[in-house]
């Protein structure tokens, strides 16, 4: 066998896996929108005000969730300083399936929260446990603005 051939494989084959490593990386990205030099907000936008819920159980009604570790209360209007947020990641929807529930047949669908990281905790309501994250909160219940740098 000839070496100069086999050389050229070679570079051949770490080009087609180069290629196929970028392919892979923006068809399954997980994008982080995170602060740099620029601070991000998060304010709440609803009028009745929403909750930032934890991952174990983002997917519950917030009158369901009792433990005020698991819920973060928040009014119109208030706003959070994030060090990141995102959609969430490897969530599947979730259907309220028990009957005598006042949410049956609800279905809550991941892409309808955004996963944020709280840069202070201190801004949930009387919480002195409230840790920064991770926090699911309604899309439709806040906005995400951008202070100018």
């Amino acid at each position: 066998m000839n070496i100069r051939s086999t050389r050229l494989y070679l570079q051949r084959f770490l080009l087609y896996v180069g290629v196929a490593c970028g392919i892979l990386g923006v068809i399954n990205s997980d994008t982080v929108y995170s602060q740099t030099n620029s601070r991000i907000f998060i304010r709440v936008t609803e009028p009745a005000g929403t909750y930032f819920k934890r991952r174990v159980n983002w997917f519950r009604q917030s009158p369901q969730i009792t433990s005020n570790l698991q819920r973060c209360r928040a009014e119109l209007n208030d706003e959070f300083t994030i060090s990141s947020y995102r959609n969430p990641v490897g969530l599947q929807p979730i259907r309220e399936r028990n009957n005598n529930s006042i949410y049956f047949g609800n279905i809550e669908y991941p892409q309808d929260y955004w996963e944020v990281t709280l840069q202070n905790a201190s801004g949930c309501r009387n919480q002195e446990n409230a840790s920064t994250g991770p926090w699911f909160v309604y899309k439709n219940h806040v906005q995400i603005l951008q202070a100018p740098q």
